[in-house]
């Protein structure tokens, strides 16, 4: 598994108890430098910002004003951890002026150097896998920030949709979403790495020969996307289950564990100066 790298694509931060008349002149500042205008909604994080340098740079600002008299309110950022650099000088203020800093969620993504029909993913809670576009999803629409949601592309061929670039290899994205139950104080995230193995089930095709030609009929099914797991009967799926304990299998969780570290401590001391490893002094 050496040659999978895992990265995180999108991380969600909130800034705790923001004063009204901090953030006022701020978002004018921002709107003001990158000729932007913020929007308004009705309900929920009020006031956005939604800061664009590039196709991939981007920073994307909330606040949750309610209604009430409280003059502090919850600030939501959302960006790519690669750009934060990108936006410190912005960044380093709400650090002075929040009282807490606060991770929510995050996307984890595992780049495989392999083509999707090579690549066989399957939800271990019961997910249903949906097709749209050859991206396979695990979880519906409504569900794209909850803890556990999935989808799986070719990213080779978003590369080259979308910018006209080609890697020259073939590989699969396949992205988690990370939301604990509970937020986590930022300098602590770096001891709480996520747990995918009990929700997917991740293996490489790396000798489908050895596999009886009905198991080799429904992968070939399913990795073209002519069906669903769904499709097929328990039994089916069960003795598929079985003609894959011989393929490669991804650990997730340990991929995670081994890259994790490097992942958070830069972001952890940008955005709030701190890493707490829990080692005693």
């Amino acid at each position: 598994m050496s040659n999978i790298t895992v990265s995180i694509d999108r991380i969600v931060i909130e800034y705790k108890d923001v004063y009204w008349n901090f953030f006022n002149p701020f978002k004018r500042r921002l709107c003001d430098y990158y000729g932007i205008k913020e929007y308004i909604k009705p309900w929920g994080f009020k006031y956005h910002l939604h800061i664009k340098e590039s196709a991939d740079t981007y920073l994307h600002i909330s606040y949750q004003q309610s209604e009430g008299r409280s003059l502090k309110h919850t600030l939501r950022i959302e960006t790519n951890p690669l750009h934060l650099y990108r936006f410190s000088n912005w960044l380093l203020p709400l650090q002075n002026n929040s009282s807490s800093i606060w991770f929510v969620r995050s996307d984890i993504a595992f780049d495989i150097p392999y083509p999707m029909t090579n690549v066989f993913t399957t939800s271990l809670t019961g997910r249903r896998m949906n097709l749209y576009e050859g991206t396979r999803y695990y979880g519906k629409k409504s569900q794209r920030q909850q803890h556990g949601y999935c989808r799986v592309y070719d990213k080779r061929a978003e590369g080259l949709q979308k910018k006209g670039i080609d890697i020259g290899h073939e590989l699969t994205r396949m992205e988690i979403v990370y939301c604990p139950e509970e937020k986590i104080i930022l300098p602590n995230l770096i001891q709480h790495p996520p747990e995918f193995d009990g929700l997917y089930s991740c293996k490489i095709l790396t000798d489908t020969e050895s596999i009886k030609p009905i198991r080799r009929a429904m992968l070939l099914a399913v990795q073209h996307q002519l069906m669903t797991l769904q499709d097929f009967s328990g039994y089916h799926k069960r003795e598929l289950k079985k003609a894959l304990d011989s393929q490669l299998h991804v650990s997730l969780n340990l991929l995670v564990q081994q890259n994790w570290e490097e992942m958070i401590t830069v972001p952890c001391a940008i955005l709030c100066g701190a890493v707490n490893r829990g080692r005693a002094s």
